[in-house]
């Protein structure tokens, strides 16, 4: 009894320790679940957010986008985050045009998007006025209000016209010196240059300023202590490093040489007066705006008689003697004094 009672024992616990071995052993993970993330769920955190540009109403397409009223930023998870085609900020938008349309709450994408041509630029027609159209003018220093025009800005153009009108001289000859031939003849007709100066346009709108290409190529130096090459041909002067020399005024301000192109926004009629203007050789310049001066001043235009009637000019003495010709006794005058300017 005692050797069988022992041999049992034995067998109990080589079954327990058996048991408790092969509860350990369906305990541990498979090899094959070791990498697999779905075999054991771990709490994570939320991803985190990033800020997009999305369309607040439906824009169309060929729309420059210039209201931020248009668009709004939200955000979204950076998982869905796209730094190729979404954007981050409203204002790298602003400006640009579309080129599909854009349903309210859909991201503005890059790739939909392009630099607005010269016609996409050109302002609305304003109430009671013509559509406006891009006209390019050519100024320089003195006529583009010393290159101090921005984009953006508004001008008004002042020209000086000359009128080449005959003034006859009817009578007899003026007496001369014993000796000598006579000066003219009887009722002689000669012509006189007389000037006559208007604003023709106000609150024209700079779109674009056009600049030749500057040659920065320099001119062999001759030599001298200064470096500084000489100025050949069309070339302009440059310093020791190759750059041009601008010249500069007594506060440093640099005064800026030769001409470039300014682009208006006018209308027809607008367009008809510059090209009248500039056909008849007229000096034409540029009178800057200041920024919100919208108003039309109405002028008068300034002639020589005008000064005298209108704003006081003194006339020197001696007068010269005034002759009213045949013709201008049976031709109708114009006033002296004209209309205020109309609202183009």
């Amino acid at each position: 009894m005692r050797r069988g009672g022992l041999l049992i024992l034995l067998v109990g616990l080589i079954l327990i320790v058996g048991a408790v071995g092969l509860y350990m052993f369906l305990q541990l993970p498979s090899p094959g679940s070791v990498n697999d993330p779905s075999a054991t769920v771990l709490p994570t955190s939320a991803p985190p957010q990033v800020e997009i540009v999305r369309a607040l109403v439906d824009i169309p397409a060929n729309t420059v986008i210039t209201d931020r009223q248009l668009l709004e930023i939200v955000n979204i998870d950076q998982t869905e985050f796209d730094t190729q085609q979404n954007f981050t900020n409203d204002s790298e938008i602003m400006g640009k045009l579309t080129l599909r349309p854009f349903r309210a709450g859909e991201a503005i994408k890059k790739a939909a998007l392009i630099e607005p041509g010269l016609s996409q630029q050109i302002p609305t027609a304003e109430p009671n006025r013509a559509s406006d159209k891009a006209y390019p003018f050519v100024v320089n220093n003195l006529s583009g209000v010393a290159d101090q025009v921005k984009p953006g800005d508004f001008v008004d153009v002042v020209a000086t016209f000359e009128v080449k009108r005959p003034v006859s001289t009817i009578g007899q000859a003026p007496p001369t010196a014993p000796g000598t031939a006579p000066v003219g003849a009887p009722n002689a007709l000669a012509d006189q240059t007389l000037r006559s100066t208007k604003t023709i346009i106000q609150r024209a709108q700079v779109l674009r300023i056009v600049r030749p290409p500057v040659d920065l190529m320099p001119t062999p130096a001759t030599g001298g202590a200064s470096g500084t090459a000489p100025s050949t041909g069309n070339t302009p002067p440059v310093d020791g490093t190759g750059q041009p020399i601008q010249p500069t005024t007594a506060d440093g301000s640099v005064v800026t040489q030769g001409s470039w192109t300014l682009v208006l926004a006018i209308n027809d009629q607008e367009a008809e007066l510059m090209e009248f203007a500039i056909a008849a050789d007229a000096r034409l310049v540029l009178v800057l705006r200041g920024a919100g001066d919208t108003a039309f001043e109405p002028t008068i235009g300034t002639t020589f008689d005008l000064l005298i009637d209108q704003f006081g000019l003194p006339l020197p003495y001696p007068l010269h003697p005034y002759v009213v010709g045949i013709n201008e006794q049976l031709t109708p005058q114009p006033t002296r004094t004209p209309m205020p300017t109309p609202v183009p």
